[in-house]
């Protein structure tokens, strides 16, 4: 007798629900997804018992008549799509046909439907995947459908199962996704009887976010400028870079209104957010992405949640823009009243004097920060020769407006007052902002200025030190180091970064090569970032910080001339801001 046989129809059923059916979120998942297929523009969502116990979703839709009601219980029954050719060009949220029968062989599954042109409903019950009774049923337009006891029959899949609290957290994340993808659809969402949250239609995914999440998330969102780029629409919001969490679960990407998952989606908004944020912390994002869905695969995964793009690069780059615009335009708002506005106690207007010259190559290295130049002058646009001397910028002068220097607090922070509260700033993270900008500028091309030594400098370095200074002199020449190989290990300095003025040449040259090896011998790309932010961690003024109040309020200036003030090479924060709210608040005055 033969050893290979067909499955009975349940028992096929069930292996597929393996698939489609991994928890309770996965069947509420199918469900609404169906329900919108179906042109509902309102939902009901109920579960209780994390879900074992019931999932409810009643909608609005179009309907079914009896015979499709049937139908759309048998195994690969879709009316979604009719050919192999059809799955190229997929535009609704399922298209399997493979959901309601998995769901209704591991539940007591029941379902009610009416067509708005039919004078009563019908009523379906299904138990582990039996039909155990169909009748016509009084029931509004759309369609309810509800599952009890899921697992009941398939007690290893009930036993590996998470907690309540987890499964609970995982169907929410499930209807928010729903909520998200489509703001104009109506959601009343019910959880143990209690309703979570009842949001109308909207045309605002940003009054959308705030009905799901609350206020306070929401202020944290930027609005990214809706954008097309090669037949790929994006639109959608971004957190500010202080808007950051330690786990991923407010990241939603949309791709024609389904939620999908995709290396170059995360790979876009962790380049976009490189230099923001501490270790650990990630953006929230609301995604939306609009393409030809010629261009991208949605039949990998049974859960259709996994993607594959047909120019991934491309998709990446799309959605890269909109985020980089949404930052930039926050930098710009952030600095706007507040760029180069900083006074003294007393609203004097000092003037800021040049950076000092080079006094010798063997000065020991200062015990005070070296200050870039002043803020109107960030980029000396050629090193000056030995015969002019150094460069010598304008005299500047800081209109007085809206910060007020306090100042100092223990020689490491700067105590600032402003118009909407304090501002407590990291002197050592600020030099370290300030020094990086200037470094990156030189690796990526642009022009820094630098400063002779009275006397060149010739030093041997190891030979891997030797070998990464050698393979770098054309990115060190860009950041303004006068560098030539003479002979052997032997290194020959001649100048200096402006702003590394007093150090030890041989020391600066060890950090930079140290950092360099780090990432690879020679600085190119992605990895040029990496370096020069490990170079400035080990170049960084280690000082106590600005002595007087002239230095102090050039530092400020030259923070607020950066692109990225707010936060140090790493993502650390470098400025703090406590509101005059927040502070009446504390003191119980609000």
């Amino acid at each position: 007798m033969g050893k290979i046989r067909v499955l009975p129809e349940v028992v096929a059923s069930q292996v597929a629900a393996g698939e489609v059916v991994e928890r309770p979120a996965s069947v509420i998942k199918e469900l609404m997804e169906n329900s919108l297929d179906a042109g509902a523009r309102s939902l009901e969502v109920e579960v209780r018992g994390a879900g074992i116990g019931l999932l409810r979703v009643t909608d609005d839709g179009s309907g079914m008549d009896r015979e499709d009601a049937l139908m759309a219980l048998e195994r690969h029954a879709t009316s979604k799509i009719a050919s192999a050719a059809d799955l190229s060009s997929v535009l609704t949220m399922g298209f399997r046909g493979e959901a309601l029968p998995s769901i209704a062989s591991v539940s007591e599954f029941t379902m009610r439907t009416r067509r708005a042109d039919a004078a009563v409903g019908t009523e379906a019950v299904v138990k582990g995947g039996r039909l155990v009774a169909v009748r016509d049923a009084g029931c509004a337009v759309g369609t309810t459908i509800e599952v009890k006891s899921l697992f009941y029959n398939v007690p290893a899949r009930r036993k590996f199962l998470r907690s309540e609290a987890t499964e609970t957290a995982h169907l929410d994340r499930a209807v928010e996704t729903v909520a998200l993808a489509f703001p104009a659809v109506a959601l009343h969402y019910l959880r143990d009887g209690r309703t979570i949250y009842r949001a109308a239609s909207s045309s605002s995914l940003a009054g959308r976010v705030r009905e799901i999440f609350g206020g306070e998330e929401a202020d944290v969102l930027l609005e990214m400028p809706d954008t097309e780029t090669g037949g790929i629409r994006v639109s959608g919001l971004v957190s500010r870079p202080g808007g950051t969490r330690g786990d991923r679960t407010r990241q939603f990407f949309f791709l024609n209104g389904r939620a999908v998952e995709n290396v170059f989606l995360s790979t876009a908004v962790r380049e976009a957010y490189r230099q923001m944020l501490e270790p650990g912390r990630h953006p929230a994002i609301v995604a939306h992405i609009s393409m030809d869905p010629r261009a991208v695969d949605c039949n990998v995964h049974p859960a259709k949640r996994e993607v594959r793009f047909r120019q991934g690069a491309a998709v990446r780059d799309a959605l890269r823009g909109p985020i980089d615009s949404a930052l930039r335009e926050a930098r710009a708002a952030w600095l706007r009243p507040v760029q180069a506005h900083v006074t003294s106690r007393l609203g004097s207007q000092p003037e800021i004097a040049p950076p000092a010259v080079v006094r010798g190559a063997h000065q020991p290295e200062l015990p005070r920060p070296v200050l870039p130049e002043p803020v109107t002058s960030p980029v000396v646009t050629s090193a000056p020769t030995a015969e002019a001397g150094p460069a010598q910028p304008a005299t500047t002068r800081i209109p007085p407006e809206e910060f007020r220097l306090v100042g100092a607090l223990t020689r490491r922070y700067l105590l600032l007052e402003g118009a909407e509260g304090l501002v407590l700033l990291d002197q050592r993270a600020a030099h370290q902002r300030i020094l990086f900008e200037r470094l990156q500028r030189g690796v990526a091309g642009g022009a820094v200025a630098s400063q002779r030594l009275l006397a060149p400098e010739v030093f041997e370095l190891p030979a891997r030190t030797h070998e990464v200074v050698a393979d770098n002199l054309e990115v060190l020449a860009s950041a303004g180091f006068g560098v030539e190989v003479f002979g052997g290990r032997s290194l020959k300095v001649e100048a200096l970064p402006d702003f590394l003025a007093g150090r030890d040449p041989r020391r600066v040259l060890e950090d930079f090569a140290a950092a360099c090896a780090e990432t690879g011998a020679r600085v190119h790309g992605a990895a040029a970032d990496d370096a020069v932010r490990r170079a400035v961690t080990r170049l960084a003024v280690e000082a106590d910080g600005a002595r007087d109040e002239r230095e102090q309020r050039a530092l400020v200036a030259q923070l607020l001339a950066c692109e990225l003030p707010y936060c140090d090479p790493e993502g650390r924060p470098v400025m703090l801001q406590f509101s005059w709210r927040e502070l009446d608040r504390k003191f119980g005055r609000a």
